[in-house]
């Protein structure tokens, strides 16, 4: 019996070939679709559960307020984590690390420069199990100037020699010995050090006990059996009593005061686990992802395996006038309708299995170009794979053919063998509500891409407040020593360069400094605010563009300028400041015993920092040279010869040290990469799903123009035309899009609203994209239906009137 079913559906598939391809190239490109998003998500969902176990570190998050800011990170002060192991029973380990940003690393007559390099505590891999390849996990991080290696680096560096007791030299200025390599660390790890240097050697930091002073990322390790939220009231009672006299010292004022100012201080533990997907602001070693777009993926996944289930029972029911005959001879002839039942489902079953197999090749072959765009280390399995795919096609072929086996099994056999059944678009409330459906899902991917695409414009387009067209920066200027001034002098005497300035604070991702300052120079807990500080050079807003409000910018001919200020818009606001003419502002001196006053000479014009999605906070700007980045402002579009003359003069300068550069605005773009690559995916898998609607309503389309050839021949030979035609064939599906269009909309716009709450500077919703979503998805759905409605209309009349 089953092979007399499997022989059927095979000769079921091979008759209707063109409705069949239909049926399976739509099902495959959905399911390939489904696989990939479910391949993406997974990795995403698998973030740092490698590590043995994972379910017992915790990272901790500072998160408060100071008088009316909110501020929040993943940085702890020094003594934190070694205070809370030592006293609070339920933590068993501590581990800090701090990232300091890239080191030029020389060995022999070979140089690199590295990114991925960080401090640690000696209980690195006691925390987290990294499996050293060379070296004693107890001891390599346990002494000055030790560091230890990742695989990869080993071998870049020395090759086939044995790397251990090698000496490297660090930025020209300290040697330091290899102790160790370990393993790659897996790139699904919410960090990547590719070298890891002993925190000992910075003997004050590490032995430090300032509890304001907060720098360094700390993980603690719980035993099995400790309360989170014990540890947690247990680190917050610690923290206070250790803060109380440093309260005192800086801010003249008790916790108890600084809480009743309506201020707030907590610490809390953030599963490692979570640290990849649900770190929005708390900043971190890797740029950090959004649990949301997981949700979307996911979204999106099931929606397009629905789509493509949807057109399967579409395409069924709407042959069913095809199939009405055999149904009713099979009946006359004794067959039951279980029998029939399960026939259908089993041709259901068999091409969502081919389809499977088809959409499983897909997804392997295109999983490289979608890593390479997703930048990701993605793996898919066909022998891996294949059970999941079996099970799966079992249950959407059972789910997809069970209406279609139902529907067709009921025909009355009589009535079929009259040819009293019609199945065309008019017929089943039900197709014409899985038809909207997929149009309403199509529609919404299209809203959200131009949404998507909509911000990006607007970020691209929005007035920064700073200038970031033509700054060419070159990278790691402090390798140039003594050549530091003839190497910037030597830029500016090109005739393409207009200004020059260095430091290492960027208005996009660099470095940041974050103090509390007192106006008026008076300890004031109700005045006191935190805000970034910056040391910049006199050509700074000339460099960037900066705007000025009031006064003027820093002058290096004036000797007092060392001693002045000049501030945004937002900080002249939160530090109370109108005028300049006694604008004061203090901060601490070295040994933190008194304020030094600074005066206030400018106010510039609030500019973004920081991404759009952070509203403008308070800045500080100080006269003083920092030698991270040199920034060019050119007044020509001839780059090139200003990044050749620029790596000639530090080929002189700085020799055999590498050079780097890059633009301000590529820089600006990449703070936006997760956005613009979500619009760009988001457009991906809207075309798909649209492309896969489009399948299906054209083989509606065919069967309904085949059901309609009749009554096209009659209403032509009663002298209808071709656009008459073409309306009556094509007025439902536009109806039946007219209503998605309404329902996507109304879901789009609350939608689209949600994901803009992410963003503290954004436009109103665009209505024009829901518009052109709707047109969109209506002219394409007009251009498939047009082919068979002109083909019927376009036909001889005396055929279709012949036609039975």
């Amino acid at each position: 019996m089953l092979k007399n079913y499997f022989k059927i559906a095979l000769r079921s598939i091979w008759k209707d070939k063109f409705f069949s391809f239909l049926n399976i190239s739509g099902l495959a490109i959905g399911i390939a679709c489904c696989l990939l998003i479910v391949t993406y998500v997974r990795y995403e969902l698998s973030y740092d559960k490698h590590f043995q176990g994972h379910e017992n570190i915790y990272r901790i998050i500072i998160d408060g307020s100071f008088n009316g800011r909110d501020f929040t990170g993943a940085e702890c002060p020094a003594p934190a984590g070694t205070t809370y192991r030592d006293q609070i029973p339920g933590v068993e380990q501590r581990l800090r690390m701090r990232s300091t940003g890239s080191w030029i690393v020389k060995y022999e007559e070979k140089v690199f420069n590295e990114e991925r390099v960080v401090f640690s505590d000696e209980t690195f891999f006691d925390v987290f199990k990294v499996k050293l390849i060379q070296g004693n996990p107890e001891e390599v991080l346990s002494r000055k100037n030790h560091l230890v290696l990742s695989q990869t680096l080993a071998t870049k560096y020395f090759g086939t020699q044995d790397p251990v007791g090698k000496v490297v030299r660090l930025d020209n200025d300290s040697d330091w010995t290899v102790a160790g390599v370990y393993e790659d660390i897996p790139a699904n790890s919410h960090f990547r050090f590719n070298m890891i240097l002993s925190f000992i050697t910075r003997e004050d930091e590490y032995n430090g006990q300032e509890w304001l002073n907060q720098n360094y990322d700390t993980y603690l390790v719980l035993n099995e059996n400790a309360s989170v939220e014990g540890v947690q009231a247990q680190m917050n009672e610690i923290a206070i009593e250790k803060m109380g006299v440093e309260f005192k010292q800086y801010l003249d004022m008790t916790y108890d005061q600084f809480l009743q100012a309506g201020n707030s201080f907590n610490y809390f533990l953030q599963p490692l686990a979570d640290v990849h997907l649900k770190s929005d602001g708390y900043g971190g070693f890797e740029p950090e992802a959004d649990i949301t777009y997981v949700y979307i993926f996911s979204a999106i996944a099931a929606f397009i395996l629905i789509i493509a289930c949807i057109n399967f029972m579409n395409l069924s029911t709407a042959r069913s006038a095809n199939r009405a005959k055999e149904v009713g001879v099979r009946k006359v002839m004794g067959s039951l309708r279980e029998q029939l039942i399960f026939q259908f489902i089993s041709e259901s079953v068999l091409i969502t299995f081919l389809s499977g197999l088809i959409g499983l090749a897909i997804a392997i072959v295109v999983l490289p170009f979608f890593n390479d765009f997703a930048e990701r280390q993605m793996s898919l399995s066909f022998l891996e794979s294949l059970p999941f795919v079996v099970l799966g096609s079992l249950i959407v072929g059972f789910l997809a053919g069970i209406y279609p086996a139902f529907f067709l099994s009921a025909f009355t056999p009589v009535k079929v063998l009259k040819g009293n059944v019609s199945m065309g678009m008019k017929s089943g409330g039900l197709r014409k509500t899985l038809v909207t459906f997929q149009f309403f899902i199509s529609i919404l991917l299209i809203i959200g891409t131009f949404s998507i695409l909509n911000q990006l414009n607007y970020i691209q387009n929005k007035k920064l407040g700073f200038e970031k067209d033509q700054v060419l920066l070159v990278h790691n200027t402090y390798l140039l020593g003594e050549n530091f001034e003839p190497y910037k002098n030597r830029t500016l005497s090109n005739a393409n360069v207009e200004s020059v300035s260095a430091t290492w604070y960027l208005p996009t991702y660099s470095s940041r400094s974050s103090t509390v300052f007192f106006p008026d120079a008076i300890v004031d807990q109700d005045r006191g605010q935190v805000s970034q500080n910056w040391y910049v050079e006199d050509t700074y807003a000339e460099v960037f563009g900066l705007t000025l409000k009031a006064g003027r910018f820093f002058d290096k001919d004036i000797p007092t300028d060392s001693m002045t200020m000049v501030i945004n818009e937002k900080a002249a606001q939160v530090y109370g400041i109108d005028d300049l003419e006694n604008a004061v502002i203090g901060d601490f001196n070295n040994d933190g015993s008194s304020l030094d006053r600074y005066k206030v000479i400018g106010i510039i014009e609030d500019f973004h920092f920081e991404s759009l999605k952070a509203e403008i906070g308070p800045l500080i700007m100080r006269l003083g040279s920092q030698r991270g980045y040199m920034a060019m402002r050119l007044n020509s579009a001839n780059y090139q010869q200003v990044i050749d003359d620029a790596k000639a003069a530090w080929d002189e300068m700085a020799a055999d040290q590498p050079f780097e550069y890059s633009f301000l605005d590529d820089r600006f773009g990449n703070m936006y990469e997760a956005e613009s690559q979500l619009g760009e995916i988001f457009s991906i898998f809207a075309t798909l799903a649209i492309i896969i609607a489009c399948l299906g309503l054209f083989g509606l389309a065919a069967f309904t123009a085949q059901q309609k050839t009749k009554e096209v021949g009659i209403r032509k030979v009663l002298g209808a035309s071709l656009g008459q035609l073409i309306y009556l064939m094509s007025k439902e599906v536009s109806i039946l899009i007219i209503i998605s269009f309404i329902i996507a909309s109304a879901v789009g716009w609350y939608g689209v609203d949600l994901w803009l709450q992410s963003f503290a500077y954004r436009p109103p919703i665009s209505v024009t994209a829901f518009i052109l979503a709707g047109v969109s998805a209506l002219l394409v759905a007009l251009i498939t239906m047009s082919y068979q409605s002109i083909k019927v209309a376009t036909g001889n009349p005396v055929k279709a009137l012949r036609n039975e």
